[in-house]
């Protein structure tokens, strides 16, 4: 099966300013890599974030910010 590139996702990722950098869940106080962002439906958008133990958890992209 061929796969061929349109421009848009399958997964419904987007473009973020902050992705492969340092983030903070400002609910949790997790820190980790933002690895993805992806719209999901109703129009939110939430966070993919690598933690320090290199285990993966999910924020809404809302209680994201850069770490200091």
């Amino acid at each position: 099966m061929e796969v061929r590139e349109t421009g848009t996702s399958t997964f419904g990722h987007v473009p973020h300013r902050l992705l492969g950098q340092r983030v903070v869940d400002t609910r949790s106080l997790r820190e980790g890599e933002l690895r993805a962002v992806v719209a999901e439906g109703k129009g939110g958008l939430t966070a993919y974030i690598r933690g320090r133990d290199h285990r993966e958890f999910e924020a809404p992209l809302a209680c994201v910010r850069a770490a200091t």
